[in-house]
Parts: C-alpha cells; structure tokens; sequence
C-alpha cells in the first residue's frame, strides 16, 4: 500500500461489476459536506497503466465530481497476494463494510461474495467430506463455513452469527428476489429478508407480487407469507390484542395489579356476567 496522493479525477475510471450502484442522493449529499468540511477519508485505487481504476469510495468519488474538483486524495494499492483481483475484491467489501452504510441486503451480499473468495483463496474449503444436507454439506463443509465465519468475524467485527445467518439469507434469496428487493424498504429489514429466505422461490415470488402489485394484496411481508401459505391475516384489532397480551404476561404483579385498578369497573361487570365467582 501506498501513501496518499492527490490524484487528478479525469485518469480514475469506474470498473464494472461494482458491489454497490452510487445512490446519487447520498452522493449529492456527500458533497455538500465536502464543501463544509472536506474530503476527510482518501479513496483506494489501483494504478492501470497510465490511468487508475477505482476500488472503494465510489460515492465519495462521485461527490467530487459534482464538486467540480480537478483532484481527489486517494490510497493507491499493490496487491501482495497472488491473488490479487481477490484481495483487491476483499479490500473494497471491507471498506465499505468498515463504514456501516450498506442496508441489510448488501450487507448479507458482500458477506456472501466474502464467503466466495474465501473459498477461492482457500480452495481446499470448497469441497470434500461426504454430503450433508443443503445447508452443511458435510462434516469438512461445516469445518470450512466455521473457518469462513470466523475469519470474517474478525475481519469486521461481526459476530460470527450474524456473518453466517447474513450468508444463508442471501444464498436462500432466488436472484429474482434479490434484484426485485434493491432499493426497497424490505432490503433495510433483515428480519423481512430472513423471512422471505425461508420460503421457496416460487413462493417468494408470489409474496413479492403481492407487496408491489397494483393495487398491493399485502401490506407487509409477514402478511404476504400469511396469504401464500393459505392463512387469515390477523386484523389490527387481533395484532394489538396480542401485543397487550404480551405486555401484560411481561409485567411485575405489581404492574398487572395496577393495570386492574384502571379497569376495576370493567372487570367487576365482566365477573358477574360469567359467574367467575359462583363455583
């Protein structure tokens, strides 16, 4: 790794197959902090002949550009592995990862493409062992997904649970989900993706049609699972009577007490009327 250098933003060019697409909005926004603070954090490049290729900072890039600046700080990096497209690949997953501003669906993505090179970098995880199910795949399989999630755990500070649920949502999301889901609010809800991940695809299909149709069958996630797999959602009515249920098991007998002396009235005309007292 280099140090930084002020580089001239017309030789940096953006590579495809990007991990994220710039969310102009944050960009925009990104540039009106440039112009009260500045550019605080470089971005990382790589040298490609006489130009430069971007590998992380899409967005901070972008915010210069509309900055109309001529220059960019930037962090040019030299591979040492022999592997460099990977460690390279690594580089800008971690980065972004670092800056916490990925929704949950990008974030179950790059953990994914992280389990991908994981396995390239190792490739004796990759296979081996006899077979398991869909999820382990054998006894070697489950030493080599702990391997990976340890690794990435340390790597960015995520518990090694959450990287290995983040993992088997993505992997569970059909490619028609997942392209379906960006720029959702149901990509910012990995309780909603985790939900749709435990239904088939065909299902998720289904569910999603439901949400986005014109006019939407389903108001949320839950409710769409609920209609696929042939149930009555519950009413609103139903919804909160289960959420004071709950709240009132939670509460100290002191609590529930008082609770009671609220509705003394009501009790007292319910016990009556169903003979609560008369065995």
């Amino acid at each position: 790794m280099s140090a930084y250098q002020s580089i001239d933003i017309s030789k940096i060019k953006i590579p495809e197959g990007r991990l994220r697409d710039i969310d102009q909005d944050w960009a925009e926004c990104l540039a009106g902090m440039f112009v009260e603070v500045g550019h605080k954090t470089p971005i990382d490049i790589v040298a490609k002949g006489e130009i430069f290729e971007l590998n992380a900072g899409g967005h901070r890039l972008a915010a210069a550009k509309i900055c109309k600046w001529k220059k960019i700080d930037a962090r040019i990096l030299e591979p040492k592995s022999d592997q460099p497209a990977e460690e390279l690949r690594l580089n800008e997953i971690l980065e972004n990862l670092a800056r916490k501003d990925f929704n949950a669906l990008e974030r179950c993505e790059a953990l994914t493409e992280m389990k991908r090179i994981y396995e390239d970098m190792h490739p004796e995880t990759k296979h081996g062992g006899k077979r398991g199910n869909q999820h382990t795949g054998g006894e070697k399989r489950q030493v080599a997904i702990f391997a990976f999630c340890q690794n990435a755990a340390e790597s960015t500070g995520l518990s090694a649970r959450s990287v290995r649920l983040a993992v088997q949502i993505f992997e569970s999301l059909s490619p028609q989900t997942r392209e379906r889901l960006r720029g959702t609010e149901i990509a910012n809800k990995q309780s909603d993706l985790k939900a749709l991940a435990g239904l088939t695809a065909e299902n998720q299909t289904k569910v999603l049609d439901m949400l986005f149709g014109e006019p939407s069958t389903a108001a949320t996630v839950g409710e769409g699972i609920q209609l696929v797999e042939g149930q009555k959602p519950k009413s609103e009515t139903e919804k909160l009577f289960r959420r004071v249920s709950d709240i009132m098991t939670g509460l100290p007998k002191a609590s529930r007490t008082n609770v009671f002396r609220q509705h003394k009235k009501e009790i007292i005309a319910l016990v009556k009327k169903e003979g609560w007292l008369n065995g």
